[in-house]
């Protein structure tokens, strides 16, 4: 389903770029830099080009006030940040009511995430895995804060770093396929967003001009310039990044690391989004940069000329006054200077002075993330502008009731494979969206017929079969999991899952095989301890459940789940003593 009505005289796709093959390999940005040494110099600059650096990089000692602590009064939990010989490091502890401390665990931060615009956040490394760092540095209120995503559940040091997130604010990750914020040695063989990021691998390029190869053509097709690509391609390019929507879903067997500049980002990972109605305000659409812009009169009377760069030049920084001087005289490329209905007297009162954007597009405070401003993209003539009608099409009564932001503008009925949209709702219905439940039943019913042997559709089935408490349908969810597992879902939830219902049939013997599977190859879940405890307690196995416990509190000191297993073991043994380490039966 496209965002919007067929629009009249879209570009189509004609130049091909053949750094788009599979087989063209990536060189990084200081190769680039060799022959473009000004842009470079440029980029490196700007937001983009500044978006990981090393925790120790020496850039963030005049930027950053340490040491700090922050109280979470919920866990009753202190976070400290502090720098350590010339390292930055983040620690976690808890203090009984004489002032004796319970536990600690501190880790140093190998890497900073953000360029301070809105803050910076933090990545620690635990052997081969990546974490999000509890704390985060908010650059506009300028204090210490917790990190987003921890609002409503605080991870402390257990929130891996996906592979989708870390793509978008690194140059070149190395995830592990197999592993949830698993990486290989080192994890991002390029910090920050490169040049590659958006002209694709550039070996190809390298190798021909180095050759001196003359060009087969008026433009170099061995390495993708945007400028060449029409601007629904242009624009995917950007929406890899700078399209937050409900529904991310990566297409059947791809990676979101397999999308090339220069082709549909469709083709690799699907953005869904939940229809918004009519009188929906901008905060409704504020992290959708590209869908807000879709949306937008100047980008609907252009015919789909308007496109991302446009109007931002991605080798430039841009702040203060100098950047509203710069959008203004994008503004003023379509619009006259009269057309505006504000006096020019009270327009220049406005700081920075007439600045259309802050009319126009206004930073907005983000609701999901904490201290954080971002401009809205949603181009509108009256901040109580509704969206327009005809926004949509007729894509709000369409089969599967979403907008496919992906999808090429005009294109309301787009090829979906049925095991992406699967995933799409059962994303939505798992954030609280019900009303897609009858459609993913229905869809799940046909692939059960159709796509019997796929890991993901047994384990839908599987969940639903278990939300039923009966006995029958348990077993039958077993029977999913099962399958799903020797099929090759290696996924968390599906380990978790089964161990459950073996448990509630007092399987606990096969409980504990699928647990200790799990948390062989998710050393840093902690629900694979908590879990495996509980089920050597049900045996009655309380050293076996004590080996695991004080296993698991080492990886994991602040588990409350843990230190109460452990009283309990405590409590059935009396005076602590282990009284059984047979094997299992």
């Amino acid at each position: 389903m496209g965002l919007i009505p067929a629009i009249a005289g879209a570009q189509s796709d004609v130049t091909s770029f053949r750094n788009t093959a599979p087989g063209v390999h990536y060189v990084g940005s200081k190769v680039c830099a060799g022959c473009h040494a000004q842009i470079y110099s440029s980029y490196v600059k700007t937001g983009m080009g500044r978006s990981i650096i090393s925790g120790g990089d020496a850039s963030l000692r005049e930027k950053l006030p340490v040491p700090a602590t922050v109280f979470d009064q919920d866990a009753g939990e202190y976070y400290e940040v502090f720098r350590k010989d010339g390292e930055l490091y983040q620690s976690q502890y808890a203090i009984d009511s004489e002032g004796k401390e319970l536990f600690r665990q501190t880790f140093p931060l190998a890497y900073a995430v953000g360029a301070g615009e809105n803050g910076f956040g933090f990545i620690v490394r635990r052997g081969n895995y990546l974490f999000e760092a509890p704390l985060t540095y908010y650059t506009k209120s300028h204090i210490w804060g917790f990190s987003p995503g921890y609002e409503n559940s605080n991870y402390a040091f257990t929130r891996p770093i996906l592979a989708q997130c870390i793509s978008c604010h690194s140059g070149r990750p190395q995830p592990v396929a197999s592993g949830v914020g698993a990486y290989r040695d080192p994890p991002l063989t390029e910090l920050a967003i490169g040049c590659e990021n958006c002209h694709g691998p550039g070996a190809l390029h390298v190798s021909e001009r180095q050759a001196g190869r003359p060009l087969n053509g008026p433009i170099d097709t061995s390495i993708v310039n945007p400028r060449h690509l029409s601007g629904y391609l242009s624009d995917n390019i950007c929406m890899k990044c700078h399209q937050g929507e409900d529904a991310r879903i990566e297409q059947p067997g791809k990676t979101v690391d397999d999308f090339r500049p220069g082709t549909r980002l469709g083709n690799v990972l699907a953005i869904f989004k939940v229809p918004v109605s009519r009188d929906s305000s901008s905060r409704d659409v504020l992290l959708a940069h590209y869908f807000s812009m879709t949306v937008s009169k100047c980008y609907r009377a252009s015919a789909g000329a308007l496109r991302c760069t446009t109007c931002h030049n991605p080798h430039i920084a841009q702040a203060g006054i100098e950047a509203a001087s710069y959008y203004r005289t994008k503004c003023l490329n379509c619009h006259a200077e009269d057309a505006c209905k504000i006096r020019l007297e009270e327009r220049r009162k406005t700081n920075p002075p007439d600045d259309c954007a802050s009319c126009h597009m206004p930073k907005r405070t983000v609701t999901t993330i904490t201290h954080a401003a971002l401009t809205d993209h949603w181009i509108h003539a009256k901040p109580d502008e509704p969206l327009p009608d005809g926004a949509f099409g007729s894509s709000a009564e369409s089969r599967s009731g979403l907008l496919v932001v992906t999808a090429p503008p005009g294109d309301n009925q787009p090829d979906i494979p049925p095991v992406t949209l699967l995933q799409a709702w059962a994303s939505l219905i798992h954030d609280g969206h019900a009303e897609f439940r009858p459609k993913m039943n229905a869809l799940l019913d046909r692939l059960a017929r159709e796509s019997p042997r796929d890991p993901r559709v047994l384990s839908e089935l599987g969940r639903r079969a278990s939300a039923d408490q009966t006995p029958a349908s348990r077993a039958q969810a077993v029977r999913y999991f099962e399958r799903a597992l020797q099929l090759g879902s290696a996924a968390p939830d599906d380990l978790l899952m089964l161990a459950g219902l073996y448990g509630r049939e007092h399987r606990n013997a096969d409980a504990i095989r699928v647990l200790e599977k799990g948390a062989q190859t998710n050393p840093y879940t902690r629900e694979f301890s908590d879990a495996l405890a509980a089920q050597y307690i049900a045996l009655g196995q309380y050293g076996r459940a004590l080996d695991v416990i004080h296993q698991g509190l080492k990886t994991f000191p602040d588990d409350v789940t843990l230190r109460l297993l452990e009283k309990k073991v405590k409590a059935a043994t009396l005076d602590g003593a282990l009284l059984s380490k047979e094997p299992l039966p």
